[in-house]
């Protein structure tokens, strides 16, 4: 049965938003957090709806064999009213570390992750939560998958969060393939930006939004991409930011307008 869209009274004047994804929302060298699309919308939101109190949540996605797991849980746990959900062509282009607890209860591994960022900050003397620990290195290394096994895991964990929950989701593609990059994955060509293809089918076949952030990028060269590398730079950032704050937007637009057609 279809999770129905109202949610509690209590919540009227508040919405929830998860991103669950992986460096793109963290930042990393040369893109501090507050420069990412993340913090960026979130601002936006703030200012675009005054009225509303807004809670952010952020989860790392190690692997889409998580994804349902930990979708699940976030969705149990933090109820979110809307979740963005960030797939990076990377885990079909490299071998990626993970393990069996975390392809069944993601959310331990996550918690035990981020105590092991707080624990190495605090060794280090800076209290910087680096995007890596000790703990990643325990996780067995699993070839890149194929982007057919990656369309599955994706349109399953969609599928079944929007069974069980009235949270609306919504999915971003991986951005544009760098052809300055002095990075060697294991699967390293342009054609492996189809994985975008596959978001956006996935999108369309369940009715979700999508952010086709290869598109939006598409009009631009390359200062969109950091030194040499594929990560997004600041700029690119700013530029992907204008178009998740829209979507965003526009779910929180209709959101809102349902809630209160129920309580007047």
């Amino acid at each position: 049965m279809a999770a129905t869209n109202l949610r509690s009274a209590n919540h009227v004047g508040s919405v929830r938003v998860l991103f669950l994804g992986q460096c793109l929302q963290y930042g990393y060298a040369n893109v501090s957090r507050t420069a990412t699309f993340a913090e960026l919308a979130a601002s936006m939101l703030r200012v675009r709806f005054p009225r509303l109190s807004f809670d952010f949540d952020f989860k790392y996605l190690y692997h889409p064999s998580g994804l349902k797991a930990i979708l699940k849980h976030r969705l149990q746990i933090s109820r979110p009213d809307i979740a963005l959900i960030n797939l990076p062509v990377m885990y079909a282009a490299r071998p990626w570390r993970v393990n069996l607890v975390y392809e069944m209860a993601p959310e331990v591994v996550d918690t035990a992750r981020s105590f092991m960022q707080v624990v190495e900050g605090k060794i280090r003397g800076d209290n910087q939560r680096l995007q890596t620990t000790m703990l990643d290195k325990l996780f067995k290394v699993r070839q890149p998958i194929t982007p057919g096994e990656y369309e599955q895991l994706v349109e399953d964990a969609v599928e079944t969060c929007k069974n069980v929950s009235p949270c609306r989701l919504v999915l971003m593609g991986p951005g544009r393939f760098n052809e300055d990059t002095i990075e060697n994955y294991q699967v390293h060509s342009p054609e492996l930006w189809a994985v975008n293809q596959m978001v956006l089918r996935v999108a369309e076949r369940l009715g979700v939004p999508v952010i086709n952030a290869q598109k939006v990028l598409s009009e631009f060269g390359g200062e969109v991409f950091t030194d040499s590398n594929h990560r997004w730079s600041s700029y690119s950032h700013e530029v992907i930011t204008r178009e998740v704050e829209s979507v965003l937007a526009g779910q929180i637009s209709d959101l809102n307008s349902d809630i209160d057609s129920r309580y007047v």
